[in-house]
């Protein structure tokens, strides 16, 4: 600590001379010394720090009251009535890195800054590395958008009962907040069920916007969720069709193995081909209309020939005339993109049932 008091009359005399630069300047040196010292100063010695720290860093600029902050921000054993001086200052530019990572603010200081900060300083709060929840009831009530979810998504941030439904209630009208509640592993049941909830009305509400006009896609996703998975086990041809397509995977391919007969296999590689889980495949082939495998075969942009080879090879028995004239007739007139989008939603539904259901 020699080195500390030899240089007390040089920051005296910084403080004396009413310059700025020559008082930073200090500021500066003082600050090196101590992230120089500070892994072997016991409290003692920060406390005498703390003291010459703060009076050369009080009535200077903000530009260098912020650069001091970043550098006390990472310290373990910062000066913490330096700290607390600098977390309390109305610039977040100032504020916010000691707000965001130094150790040394008191959770009563942390809620009180919160309870009147601004959003870039409850941003700054949101990411500490732990929170807790006298802290985070504040953040949520007060936060924005980004705020909120900036803390919803702070694993190490912990949420009281009060807490957990403000953020439930708030993703009513935010959707990735929704999200991001989702992934949370210490969120209670109640709300988890509630935000599950709410993203099946979104989902739903998509598709009702999306295709409340088209008939066929409609009938196409009330068949995908409400047909259980086929009973049988396909693992072999998951195995087959996952070979497969470690050479290439394409649509003669599927028609090869619809026309040996090997229609499981055709329908997982129908299913990989789109993107689609296999029970989907499945369901389709086994609805009562051949709608379904239509949307699937057109968005892999496959041809007739494989959506015809696919709608004989149902257990329904050999269809008739009027039946393939149909399909026919709808697979001319079935765009790729309205199929495509018919089965990405197709598939977001059985994903949110299952994790519904899960």
């Amino acid at each position: 600590m020699f080195a500390l008091h030899s240089i007390v009359a040089d920051v005296e005399g910084a403080i004396a001379s009413g310059d700025p630069a020559k008082r930073v300047s200090m500021l500066r040196q003082m600050t090196s010394l101590f992230a120089a010292q500070a892994p072997r100063l016991d409290e003692e010695q920060i406390g005498a720090f703390d003291q010459v720290i703060f009076r050369l860093s009080r009535d200077i600029e903000t530009r260098a009251r912020a650069e001091l902050s970043s550098s006390l921000a990472g310290v373990p054993n910062a000066p913490r009535h330096v700290v607390r001086d600098l977390a309390f200052d109305p610039s977040a530019e100032v504020a916010g890195p000691v707000l965001e990572r130094s150790p040394r603010i008191d959770e009563a200081d942390l809620v009180q800054i919160a309870s009147g900060a601004g959003q870039q300083h409850l941003m700054a709060l949101s990411r500490r590395s732990i929170l807790a929840e006298r802290v985070t009831d504040v953040i949520v009530s007060r936060g924005d958008e980004q705020v909120v979810r900036s803390v919803a998504g702070n694993q190490g941030a912990q949420f009281s009962a009060g807490g957990f439904k403000i953020l439930t209630a708030r993703a009513e009208a935010d959707t990735e907040l929704g999200s991001v509640l989702t992934k949370r592993s210490d969120i209670p049941e109640t709300q988890r069920s509630q935000l599950i909830a709410m993203a099946r009305e979104r989902a739903q509400q998509a598709l009702a916007k999306e295709f409340g006009e088209n008939a066929a896609a409609q009938a196409t996703l009330a068949v995908a969720g409400s047909l259980a998975p086929p009973p049988a086990d396909y693992t072999p041809a998951e195995v087959a069709v996952a070979r497969q397509a470690k050479v290439g995977l394409d649509e003669t391919t599927v028609q090869d193995w619809l026309i040996m007969g090997q229609t499981t296999n055709a329908l997982v590689a129908l299913a990989r081909l789109a993107g689609v889980p296999s029970a989907i495949a499945f369901n389709a082939h086994a609805a009562p209309t051949t709608d379904p495998l239509l949307f699937l075969v057109r968005s892999v942009r496959f041809g007739w020939k494989t959506l015809k080879l696919l709608i004989t090879s149902r257990s329904t028995g050999t269809p008739s005339a009027e039946v393939m004239q149909s399909a026919f007739q709808s697979f001319q007139e079935l765009s790729v993109a309205t199929a495509q989008r018919v089965v990405r939603f197709t598939a977001a539904r059985d994903k949110l049932d299952q994790s519904n259901a899960a």
